[in-house]
């Protein structure tokens, strides 16, 4: 089995429910067909580079999984049908990407959590207080008017 990985691009003014609908039915397909996802990613609303079916913004979304080459064409014919699919790409891992994946995978250290050191707080020191700003001469001149009355 090959690893894939399918992009696509929805219609941004759909509703949260129909775009988590969308996905999960893109989903379905593949399992359907005996496809194992290895990764489901949203990557969210974002601008097109270029304006498509007079929209300018997008929900980009993929999904990365382990099949064979026939489940593809399913797919695809789902995306074709849907027409609040703007755009999709499935390709193929190739050889090279496939080892460097497996290279990060046991380059990795495994994070172990530190224990969390006790903080002792600190007394707060208050601020000293300013000195009063004196009145320039128009305040003065201000008061001294409303004194004379």
């Amino acid at each position: 089995m090959a690893i894939y990985e399918t992009i696509f691009i929805l219609d941004s003014l759909m509703q949260t429910k129909e775009i988590d609908s969308a996905i999960e039915r893109f989903s379905e397909i593949l399992k359907s067909k005996g496809c194992k996802i290895r990764k489901e990613d949203r990557w969210g609303k974002r601008r097109l580079a270029y304006e498509i079916q007079k929209k300018q913004y997008g929900f980009y979304g993929s999904i990365e999984f382990e099949g064979d080459g026939d489940v593809i064409r399913e797919l695809e014919n789902e995306y074709n049908f849907n027409d609040k699919v703007l755009r999709y790409l499935t390709y193929r891992y190739d050889k090279s990407k496939l080892k460097v994946m497996e290279k990060v995978k046991e380059d990795a250290p495994v994070k172990e959590e530190k224990p969390v050191k006790e903080v002792v707080a600190e007394p707060v020191v208050e601020a000293a207080e300013e000195p009063p700003v004196e009145n320039t001469e128009s305040e003065a001149a201000e008061t001294n008017e409303k004194s004379e009355e």
